[in-house]
């Protein structure tokens, strides 16, 4: 059994590598706009554009090469991790009670461990080469939209370029589905790893309570779950049948579907209950607790769903920030003309002066609500790669915003 705690940060290091695999196909995308040059002959322009589109997307699955390299590595660690912490938690009544002194991985444990840490990591990979394509996509419609605003007439060069950037760093990565499906890159691998790893210890539990005779299960709880997880969790459930005021695990909890306990994208997880031993680890006021409106922020009273929400897109609305500054700021290193590299310095300090508003508007809601900056949401990691070599794209972008806010402020 894993908390709903450790669910919520065992990954904020892996999320900090995907940002800077985000900002850095960002960065590769305005770079590429930037030498496609500027509409003077349409024909030459169209022939150049699809150019840069094939060097692109070289450009992206190279950066997903790189990633995916000492990714694989990260998740075999946070699996074995998980691992030991998810027996280790299972078996603390035991412990406690003294009947027994630690709990260990079996073999077969192990082997399935590793087994589901390396398909997860393949699952990983193959949703991240999808975000080449995708955008290599995002990159010919920006331009082509780019296009038609300035022969429109309406638009200027510096301006038409200005939106294509920012169109693509507002979408960010994507990987796509089979089904045709979409989702931002780091919210897909997020669900990938959580579920992944989630539904991996879940089954070194069952595993751990057939060999000891385990008869019921007790379900976590958190703030803020949906609410179709709020009719089940943090209770005790009878795993064979039912009786003796126990519901049946499995119907009650709908363990083993994609909406239920442990499905995708769920924090909940459960661990075995031996009545007489083990003590419930929530009581009806807790689990009632978790649902008051209790939070006052904006002259309203908030549930800490409500909060998470809100909190999740003051996040959002930060990262986009980081990633248009990217944009521009790659741009600028490869503008051919003062004019455009003046213009985007400008754009450049809008988007900082934009992106400290934002942060401010994160911490005083933060500081209202009683919750903590969940930094791992927001901030840009310095990472290595295979070489041993540090890889960070957005710490140096991010120190420029400073310097064009203190400029600004003069």
């Amino acid at each position: 059994m894993l908390t709903p705690e450790y669910l919520a940060s065992f990954s904020s290091g892996y999320l900090g590598m995907v940002d800077n695999l985000n900002e850095q196909i960002v960065r590769d995308i305005a770079r590429r706009m930037i030498k496609t040059g500027k509409v003077t002959d349409t024909a030459k322009w169209q022939i150049k554009q699809a150019q840069e589109s094939g060097k692109l997307l070289d450009d992206i699955v190279a950066e997903v090469g790189r990633f995916t390299g000492y990714s694989d590595k990260h998740v075999k660690e946070l699996f074995k991790e998980a691992g030991v912490t998810g027996i280790r938690n299972d078996a603390r009544p035991l412990i406690d009670a003294g009947i027994i002194n630690d709990a260990k991985l079996s073999k077969n444990m192990s082997d399935l461990l590793l087994a589901n840490a390396k398909k997860t990591s393949g699952d990983i990979n193959n949703l991240t080469m999808t975000t080449a394509v995708k955008s290599q996509q995002l990159y010919m419609q920006s331009l082509n939209e780019a296009l038609l605003k300035i022969q429109s007439g309406a638009f200027s060069y510096q301006e038409a370029l200005r939106y294509a950037i920012r169109k693509a760093a507002q979408a960010g990565g994507m990987v796509l589905y089979d089904s045709g499906a979409q989702m931002s890159l780091d919210a897909a691998l997020r669900m990938a790893l959580l579920t992944g790893l989630n539904q991996t210890v879940a089954t070194l539990t069952e595993m751990y309570a057939d060999d000891m005779g385990v008869e019921y299960y007790e379900t976590t709880a958190h703030p803020g779950a949906r609410i179709e997880h709020t009719y089940w969790q943090g209770q005790v459930f009878k795993i064979h049948g039912e009786g003796d005021g126990y519901r049946n695990f499995y119907d009650a909890t709908g363990y083993g579907t994609v909406t239920g306990l442990c499905g995708a994208n769920c924090r909940h997880s459960f661990y075995p209950y031996w009545p007489g031993i083990s003590k419930p680890a929530y009581t009806k006021e807790m689990l009632d607790d978790y649902s008051v409106a209790k939070y006052s922020y904006d002259g309203n009273m908030l549930t800490e769903y409500e909060c998470s929400q809100i909190q999740r897109r003051f996040e959002r609305a930060i990262r986009e920030s980081k990633r248009i500054l990217c944009g521009y700021d790659s741009a600028i290193q490869y503008a051919d003309d003062t004019e455009t590299e003046q213009y985007l310095k400008n754009e450049f300090q809008k988007e900082s002066v934009k992106l400290k508003k934002r942060e401010k508007k994160l911490k005083n809601f933060c500081s209202e609500t009683g919750r903590s900056v969940d930094t791992a949401r927001t901030q840009v990691y310095a990472v290595k790669d295979q070489n041993g070599n540090i890889v960070n794209y957005g710490r140096s972008t991010s120190m420029k915003a400073v310097w064009a806010n203190r400029k600004a402020r003069k």
